[in-house]
């Protein structure tokens, strides 16, 4: 299994898990000594991402399949998780398969409510297989890379040059483009287990960005109320939450 994973640490274990297109290094903050403390965090580079390669197929089930597996080996009985954007479809995934060993979930950002049907078509079609092809022989342009980011970003002006680094080592993994384009077609395909979901006895959380425009906090309000879960929405905030706003990881993992 050529997955990539920061293990460090003794107790109470917290998995982290990245959106597309960024990587595990947006939690890099979370392992200084000072923070973690005791600690057992687990932070992990998704399939064909930055340090990781194809150790699982690129949809929420199959990635939860395999880290489970993982986490056997590790002898992880029981676990918190952390998921933002498509990691949170992962953590709703590993929710509703195992939820005698999760503790506790936080989801942020993630599009779990599915996509416009005019999307999905899209994303269907034999010609997207292509663009993504073509699109992943490309070199990594910065300035559309920092453009894409200002964009998501409530406060564009807290976007740093190491931020746009963690970026382009993701996108440069070998099979990165193919692995998004399943990604994307598994958040068109996903059905929330929101029944599941709602009987697990572990606390959940929803955080959302108050100005994310890539999946708008009103989905946040209906995943929410989906599955059980307390609703907190930070203010000028926008998709990229491990990065904008940091201190709450802090408190999450410190709480």
């Amino acid at each position: 299994m050529s997955l990539h994973v920061r293990d460090e640490g003794d107790e109470r274990p917290l998995v982290l898990l990245h959106g597309l297109g960024a990587s595990s290094r947006v939690f890099d903050h979370l392992f200084d000594p000072s923070v973690r403390g005791k600690r057992r965090l687990i932070s992990v580079d998704l399939p064909n991402t930055a340090r990781s390669r194809a150790w699982a197929k690129a949809t929420p089930n199959d990635i939860a399949v395999e880290l489970l597996r993982w986490l056997d080996t590790k002898r992880v009985s029981a676990f918190e998780v952390f998921g933002h954007s498509f990691g949170g479809l992962v953590a709703l995934q590993l929710g509703s398969m195992a939820s005698t060993r999760v503790m506790g979930m936080t989801v942020a950002s993630a599009p779990a409510m599915g996509l416009p049907s005019e999307f999905k078509l899209l994303l269907a079609n034999p010609a997207a297989d292509m663009a993504m092809s073509w699109f992943g022989r490309l070199p990594v342009m910065r300035p559309m890379l920092r453009s894409y980011l200002t964009m998501i970003w409530g406060d564009p002006r807290k976007l740093k040059d190491e931020h746009l680094d963690w970026y382009e080592e993701a996108l440069r993994a070998p099979g990165f483009s193919e692995s998004m384009l399943e990604a994307l077609r598994a958040v068109g395909a996903f059905m929330l287990p929101h029944e599941a979901l709602r009987a697990t006895p572990f606390p959940k959380h929803v955080v959302w960005g108050e100005k994310d425009r890539l999946v708008p906090n009103f989905h946040g309000e209906q995943l929410a109320n989906a599955i059980g879960a307390k609703l907190e929405v930070l203010n000028d905030v926008g998709h990229c939450l491990p990065e904008e706003a940091p201190e709450r990881l802090v408190q999450l993992v410190r709480g």
